[in-house]
């Protein structure tokens, strides 16, 4: 496994720094980065893997098509298509969203007004703007928020979950109440300017960041053949 490909959407948790000062100084993984390697053990050895699913990763699944559009819409120039191709090199595997003649894109649809508002690049995202622009041979990256309403189906599903707290009493007048404001955060979305509906966040390729990260793989692989 000394050419084991990590992930361009986890492997930030390699750059995660050791709590003990002495283990950070001698260049060790963090209990964070052997997580990420020991997940990577389980799954191929054993076909072991976690499946998370939220309601903000489902609509990001459901509505990417309409993000894009927004995307395109405001930002103009080059038509979008998603980028269905899975790229590697010695080190990385990944599969970007948009690839562009001048820049790679990342376009994220957040789950509601609150997340839109409070949206910012993590040091996962940071990392994973790096990687994908060593794939892509890309020097410059946008990483786009997008905020579109949510489907109506998945409205009325809120709602039936909320339902269940009320013990399906829907004449409550609290149920009623709690529905009534979902309905209106979703809905107040349509009333918002495409232009207010996007946050692009751009990035420049950094070599030495990427020099580090394939260091940090190495002690990984090293790690993986341990375990």
């Amino acid at each position: 496994m000394d050419k084991l490909l990590f992930r361009c959407h986890s492997i930030g948790a390699l750059l995660s720094e050791p709590k003990l000062k002495a283990d950070k100084e001698a260049g060790k993984l963090s209990e964070t980065a052997k997580t990420l390697v020991e997940s990577m053990w389980l799954k191929n050895n054993f076909g072991y893997r976690e499946i998370i699913t939220t309601d903000a990763m489902t609509k990001g699944l459901k509505l990417e098509q309409d993000s894009m559009a927004l995307v395109q819409s405001v930002l103009k120039g080059a038509f979008r298509i998603k980028n269905r191709k899975q790229l590697s090199n010695d080190y990385l595997i990944g599969t970007p969203d948009i690839i562009l003649t001048d820049y790679v894109e990342d376009i994220k649809t957040c789950y509601n007004l609150r997340t839109f508002f409070e949206a910012e690049p993590t040091k996962l995202y940071l990392t994973q703007a790096q990687c994908y622009m060593a794939l892509t041979g890309r020097k410059s990256y946008r990483l786009i928020y997008c905020l579109v309403p949510n489907t109506d189906e998945a409205i009325i599903k809120e709602c039936e979950r909320v339902a269940w707290q009320y013990g399906r009493d829907y004449e409550n007048q609290d149920y009623i109440d709690h529905c009534t404001q979902i309905k209106l955060n979703n809905d107040c979305i349509k009333s918002i300017p495409p232009m207010q509906r996007v946050k692009i966040f751009e990035f420049s390729y950094d070599e030495s960041v990427m020099d580090m990260l394939y260091k940090k793989v190495e002690l990984a692989r090293g790690y993986y053949l341990t375990l």
